[in-house]
């Protein structure tokens, strides 16, 4: 029973479960346990939602950890008032709208370079965006987060090689393997 003191109630004596504010609270008091709760109680939907919202459970998992990290940050700005929930959902959404603004930027770039880089080969009239998006889906991860970090992150080569601890010689042959494999896929029979 000892043991127990320490550890966060989540049913009060009343047998009534904290609310999301009363884990809030806590959570800025600094009770063990009382953000994590928080984090339990919410993440299953956030990333089911998210997963819809995305298509993409990857990319809805780091909206998910990115809305719970804006939370955490907003602690002591926090003002109870019974739409934690509402609040929360707030933060998901514009972490996903900052993600499909990302990769709309790259896509939108790698198209350009795509339909720029040889001039002989024409991209096709109709669902050429998501040609792309099936290109870059299709390429190795390690060459993917190469080309994202590149074109929609706008890194250096070097801060992807310092990202992605590798060295810049990698670096620059996962873009270039990437973009060559971007190019052939959307060739036009």
């Amino acid at each position: 029973m000892a043991g127990q003191t320490s550890k966060l109630r989540l049913v009060p004596a009343s047998g009534a479960e904290l609310s999301d504010d009363e884990l809030m609270e806590r959570a800025r008091r600094g009770y063990p346990g009382a953000f994590d709760a928080l984090v339990t109680r919410h993440q299953a939907r956030m990333l089911r939602v998210a997963a819809r919202l995305m298509g993409d459970q990857t990319s809805a998992a780091d909206a998910v950890q990115n809305a719970f990290v804006e939370l955490f940050c907003a602690l002591d700005r926090y003002q109870a008032c019974g739409k934690l929930k509402s609040y929360l959902y707030r933060l998901l959404l514009n972490q996903c709208r900052h993600s499909w603004r990302r990769e709309r930027s790259a896509l939108r770039f790698l198209m350009s370079i795509a339909s720029h880089a040889e001039p002989r080969k024409v991209p096709a009239p109709n669902g050429f965006d998501l040609d792309v998006e099936r290109s870059l889906a299709k390429l190795p991860e390690q060459q993917r987060a190469a080309v994202l970090l590149h074109y929609a992150g706008g890194l250096t080569q070097q801060e992807i090689a310092d990202a992605l601890e590798i060295p810049v010689g990698t670096v620059k042959s996962r873009i270039f393997e990437a973009m060559g494999r971007i190019r052939q896929s959307m060739e036009v029979p």
